[in-house]
């Protein structure tokens, strides 16, 4: 296998593409469990919908872990542990790179209760899902200013469309 795809690095090309698939998976995660929210609100069991909320989150951070990991190996800008896990600890663009590891910690939160949840632990769950709710418009602000293809058409579509489908979903919810 080549080293490089025009001058660029598997890694950085796998850097990218893990990055903004875990972005597309935390929108679908929040913006499912809107909807099933707003199901339930009405009176409609949706358990299929609560079913993949459940199994979602697990992929947005298996994607988010892989992201982190292959930071870790990157040739051109490698990252220490402690720069990826604390934020402005990273010397590449400090602040959106710090954006992304804040919304990663408050992901963390909602997942870990979501698995742990019980009925003793439903107040924190709730709690913990509106630091999930916080961690969007970080981890789109990391996207944007540390991603270095998020102006780029293609880039750009898949930016407007998850905020298109997180409006419609907040929208929905509020009726």
């Amino acid at each position: 296998m080549p080293e490089s795809l025009d001058g660029v690095s598997w890694s950085w090309v796998l850097i990218r593409a893990t990055g903004i698939a875990a972005w597309c998976a935390l929108t679908a995660v929040l913006a499912w469990g809107l909807a099933a929210a707003a199901l339930r609100a009405r009176g409609v069991a949706p358990t299929r919908a609560v079913w993949l909320h459940r199994w979602l989150p697990t992929l947005a951070l298996g994607l988010l872990f892989a992201h982190m990991a292959l930071l870790l190996v990157d040739s051109y800008q490698p990252f220490t542990v402690v720069e990826i896990l604390v934020p402005l600890a990273a010397p590449w663009r400090p602040v959106a790179v710090a954006l992304g590891t804040v919304a990663f910690w408050l992901i963390v939160p909602a997942w870990l209760l979501g698995r742990l949840r019980g009925q003793r632990q439903y107040r924190w769950f709730k709690r913990a899902h509106l630091l999930a709710y916080a961690a969007w418009p970080l981890a789109t602000a990391h996207y944007v200013l540390a991603g270095t293809d998020a102006l780029a058409p293609w880039s750009l579509a898949i930016l407007i469309g998850g905020t298109a489908v997180m409006v419609g979903a907040l929208l929905a919810r509020a009726r």
